[in-house]
């Protein structure tokens, strides 16, 4: 009896640090674009802000963060650019008065467990705002992506770091789509 005991006392303290353990995800965002010349040079100046009013999820009574050496405008800022280059656009350091304009603002990264009798469902959730502007005309609007996934367990860091960034990845991508969004950038003229 006294190793039982043992036993559960080890396997529940496991258990425990299992699930107040932090975890710390590493963004790498990846928009999905077919390469072709909708940009056909035209030059674009992307700007990148985080808007996001908790920089870390909560997750099950534990934070699930960016990991803190990774700076999340940066990483989106170099992911838009790759993918605005297989548009065929000219992506610019800084506006200039004959550039479009595209901004991105990260309004929000949500990680999120809940835990049934039976069952753990993460819940990741990601919302971004671009603004696409060309002489006078402007467009904007939000795109989210949603994902979840029912687990037995609690989710590893490997787990935990793909949903996150499959989810950023889909709402960029959408906001990459977007016909109007692309209408606007592809616009020549003067500012």
């Amino acid at each position: 009896m006294p190793c039982l005991h043992r036993t559960l006392i080890v396997l529940v303290s496991l258990l425990a640090a299992c699930s107040t353990a932090p975890q710390r995800l590493d963004l790498k965002p990846a928009i999905d674009v077919t390469a072709r010349n909708l940009g056909q040079g035209t030059p674009v100046a992307v700007t990148v802000i985080d808007r996001r009013q908790l920089t870390e999820a909560q997750r099950s009574g534990s934070v699930t963060g960016i990991d803190p050496a990774v700076n999340v405008v940066d990483v989106v800022y170099q992911e838009a650019t790759r993918a605005l280059e297989q548009l065929g656009f000219a992506v610019e350091p800084s506006a200039s008065p004959l550039s479009n304009t595209l901004t991105l603002e990260l309004l929000n990264i949500n990680y999120d467990l809940t835990t049934a009798v039976m069952k753990k469902t993460v819940f990741v959730d990601a919302d971004i705002r671009a603004t696409a502007a060309a002489g006078g005309n402007t467009f904007a609007t939000t795109y989210r992506a949603h994902q979840e996934q029912e687990v037995a367990f609690l989710p590893s860091p490997a787990l935990s770091q793909r949903l996150v960034n499959e989810t950023l990845s889909n709402a960029l991508s959408r906001a990459l789509a977007d016909p109007q969004l692309m209408g606007v950038l592809t616009q020549r003229g003067t500012r």
